[in-house]
This record gives structure tokens, sequence and C-alpha cells, in this order.
């Protein structure tokens, strides 16, 4: 008998630094997910670079028991992997096939991906924050944890709009429902929003994977000079040891403002990912409260020795039935969710699954590779002059393509961009990319 191994679902990495044409269009600014595969396809058949250049996928220890007993393969595809599974063809008799896993897959099982680091090059394109409060790594799943998430993305959503925070340059915020803006102040300092298309992008809701021993950082402007760190399991109780000792609680204080914090608790008293996978006893929360009003709560796991190493960024976990069924990958009675119909067609196909990654957006600074004046007064409708260099009026983002300039009548120009292994620079809240360029009809000197 022939072994036959089906798609069982796909995840895609979808990276606005790849995924942007010349003109500034993008995948995320495509509704339909049957069009954005379409897109995928094209860039896949012109050989066009992807985030698997940067990112490789591997199965964690803990989990290579249960691939090989359940004849699960992970397999690379264009932006992204897909799980394969051994199974038995059933003709139904309708005329169509389905197919049924050789060994069954329960109700609860997961399925854990590694995402893995190729070399350090995502950190300078990819959006982020410089400073967060607890950095922990990226943990995407198809059940909710924390919002209800909408099908095909595994992040969880962006937060809404906060008139109490300070936010960053390249901040996610969401304003109302498809209504998502990042933020930047321009040369004047004035604060502005810069919206954008799509959905699903990664945040830091999503940086749900701590260490056991982690750090907490507070703004120097919440002038917090005492505070508690209280960790609780699932059922909302502190943690304690063999003799009954509370082991969870922290108290630290500095009359002249606390920073960056230490926080260590013992890993054998915690459930690790991906050891221990994600179930309703192994979500914990941090609570932080200090004086001033300074109060924050957090949702994390914790993460075991695999999933911390220096080549992680993160965790995928997949469960076979979740809260929402359109995340389902078997059907009611076990199996596959695609179907081959009568007519040779496979309707549905197998779930693919979404991660979006926003690129960062930049000031683009010229300069002089002579360090010298460049003539200002060039490219109005783009740039603005400063000490000599010429800087973009706003943040623009960075690709792989080179993107042109839009006019005001819709027209494009083009303009040098980043090197794609350009460096970004903070300074002063802002965020830039350095151009070196040479004295030219393009950029005139004084």
């Amino acid at each position: 008998m022939n072994t036959v191994f089906k798609i069982l679902f796909e995840v895609k990495l979808l990276h606005e630094y790849y995924l942007t044409d010349t003109k500034g269009e993008n995948i995320f600014d495509i509704n339909l997910q049957a069009d954005r595969i379409n897109f995928l396809r094209e860039k896949y058949v012109a050989n066009r670079e992807d985030i698997n250049s940067d990112i490789g996928y591997k199965v964690p220890k803990a989990f290579e028991t249960l691939y090989k007993n359940h004849r699960l393969k992970l397999i690379p595809s264009y932006a992204g992997f897909k799980i394969a599974i051994e199974v038995k063809a059933i003709k139904m008799p309708d005329g169509s096939t389905t197919y049924l896993p050789k060994f069954p897959l329960a109700d609860d099982v997961n399925i854990a991906i590694l995402l893995v680091r190729k070399n350090n090059l995502q950190d300078s394109f990819t959006n982020r924050n410089f400073s967060n409060a607890l950095n922990g790594r990226y943990y995407f799943s198809n059940e909710n944890l924390q919002g209800v998430k909408s099908f095909p993305y595994l992040t969880n959503d962006i937060n809404l709009f906060d008139a109490a925070i300070n936010y960053e340059h390249g901040a996610l915020v969401k304003f109302a429902t498809n209504d998502y803006r990042t933020f930047y102040r321009d040369d004047s300092n004035a604060v502005n929003w810069l919206p954008f298309t799509g959905k699903g992008f990664a945040n830091d809701n999503d940086r749900m994977l701590v260490n056991t021993n982690f750090s907490y950082s507070f703004p120097a402007a919440a002038n917090v000079t005492i505070a508690t760190f209280t960790i609780k399991d699932a059922d909302g109780n502190t943690l304690k040891n063999k003799e009954g000792n509370v082991i969870s609680v922290f108290n630290v204080s500095n009359a002249a403002g606390l920073g960056k914090i230490n926080v260590s608790i013992d890993p054998t008293t915690v459930l690790t990912i991906p050891n221990i996978i994600e179930n309703e006893k192994s979500l914990y929360t941090l609570e932080v409260n200090g004086n001033n009003g300074y109060s924050k709560i957090y949702s994390f796991f914790f993460k075991a020795a695999e999933a911390d190493a220096m080549e992680s960024i993160g965790l995928i976990n997949i469960k076979t039935k979740v809260t929402n069924t359109a995340f389902n990958i078997i059907d009611n009675i076990g199996k596959l969710i695609t179907i081959k119909q009568a007519d040779g067609t496979v309707n549905p196909v197998p779930p693919i699954f979404e991660i979006n990654f926003k690129s960062r957006q930049t000031f683009w600074r010229y300069i002089n590779n002579k360090k010298k004046p460049i003539q200002s007064g060039l490219y109005p409708d783009f740039l603005l002059p400063k000490n000599g260099m010429l800087i973009t009026k706003t943040p623009r983002t960075l690709t792989y393509i080179p993107t042109l300039f839009q006019k005001p009548d819709n027209s494009l120009h083009y303009l040098p961009n980043p090197s794609n292994n350009a460096t970004v620079t903070a300074e002063n809240g802002k965020m830039y990319s350095d151009i070196n360029v040479r004295d030219s009809t393009l950029f005139p000197i004084l």
C-alpha cells in the first residue's frame, strides 16, 4: 500500500519588508486570503526573496516523539511552512475523497514549531519598540489567549489607543475596527499618526514567552520608587515552594527611581513552554504595582531552555480543536479539513494561518558622503533641509525592493532607498535610516 501524506495546515509569515512593490503597494492591501495566496504565488514564481531568508522552522525536542508517533512532517514553503500528516484516503458515496490520519489526532493535541534565527537582519527592518517593560519572545497560537482572534490570524489584536500612554516612534495602535495607525513626531515634534492597511500584525501582545529569570523596565516618566511584583498561576494564586512559603512576591524600592529590575523564579516550581505546552494551567500573570498610580498586568508563559536559546525568536503552537472552530485543523470526526471533490478540485483546502509583520518606518536622511552640505530646497514635496542634510517629511517604510516617492499629483519619483543592511538610529525619540549620497545632479552640494 502506498504511503500518502496530505497537508494538515499551513502557516504563512508575511513581512511587509519583502512583500511591498516599487509603487509601495503590498500584500496587506489585499482583503481576501485567496487573493493574498495568489500574490505570494506570483512572488514565488518571480523568485522574490521572502522571510525564510531570515527565519527557519524547527521541531522542538519535546515534540519529536509526537511528530514521529503521528507521522507529522515539517515542510518549509514560500514565506512559511506546512505540516503534513500520513493519512488514509476514504472514498465517499458522492465521489469525493476525505482523509483520516493514519494515527488519529486527539482533540487536545498540540503541534509546536520553533521559529529560529538565520541571521540578525530582521531586527533592523522589523517594527518593534526600542524599549519594552517586559521583553518576551513571540508566542503564536490558534487558541484565544488575549481576546478573540480573527481567522486566519494567529496574532493577538493590537491595543486600543490610550491617551495616557507616551507612545514611541513606530508604535502600532488601534483606534477603531479596521482603523490601525502608527505613531511618530514630525520635524516640529508634533504628534502624528500614519494609517496602515491590513490586520493580524505581530505586536507586544504576542510577546508572551518570558524567562524564568527576567527583567522589567519602568519608564522614567512614571517616577516609580516603590513597587511590588506578584506572579500568579492560572487559578490566581501566588506560587509556593514545598514548604508552603510564597516565592512569587517581590518588593523593590529605590528613592532615586526604579529602572530595570531583575526578577527570578525557580524553574522547577513553574510549567515551562514547550516542555509543558499551552493549557489552562500553563498561563501565568504578572502584576506590577507601584507608587504614583503605577499598575500593570501581563499574561505570559515561562520559557523552557530550548525556547530560550539565542537562535529562537518564538514559538507557534497549533491545537487540533480550539474555541473558534474556524481555526480547527480536524473536523468533528477526526478527519482533515481538506476534501478532494469528485471533479478533482480541492474544497475546502487545508487551513492557512497567517502571521503578519510590519516593517519599521523611519525618517530617511540623505547625507553627503564627504560630509558637505547638500543644497536646500531640493524635492520639497518629500524632503526638508536640516543641518546640511535632507530628511523625509514623514517616516517611510523599509522594504527589500526600493520604493518610489509619490508626488501630490500621484506621479512617482525616484530617490535612493536605504541599503538592505542599513542600520536604524534612534535620536530624540525618532528613528532614522541614513543614506550616503555623492555630489550629483540628484544631490548637488552648496
